[in-house]
């Protein structure tokens, strides 16, 4: 009797060991996300930094609010980076 090869229906792709990658800019951008969510639940002031990449008069803003209400603290923080929209400079 003649053995025969078992093959299981596998797409030829991962026959031969390639792996299928998340592309890096869209996982850069989870992955920023995902830290802006820990740092605004954890210290909204480091959120707004971050997403900053400076320590403007938002940073400030937020301090503030941090030490004396709470609530409104986590509100700007949101607000800073998911909601509103950078300002546009013009140089003329």
């Amino acid at each position: 009797m003649a053995e025969e090869k078992m093959t299981a229906n596998v797409p030829a792709d991962a026959e031969e060991g390639r792996v299928f990658v998340v592309e890096s800019n869209r996982r850069d951008e989870m992955i920023k996300l995902v830290l802006l969510i820990i740092l605004i639940v954890i210290f909204p002031p480091a959120a707004v930094a971050v997403h900053a990449n400076e320590c403007n008069m938002h940073v400030f803003i937020s301090l503030i609010l941090v030490f004396f209400f709470m609530i409104p603290s986590y509100i700007h923080a949101i607000w800073y980076c998911f909601f509103r929209k950078p300002t546009q400079m013009t140089i003329s």
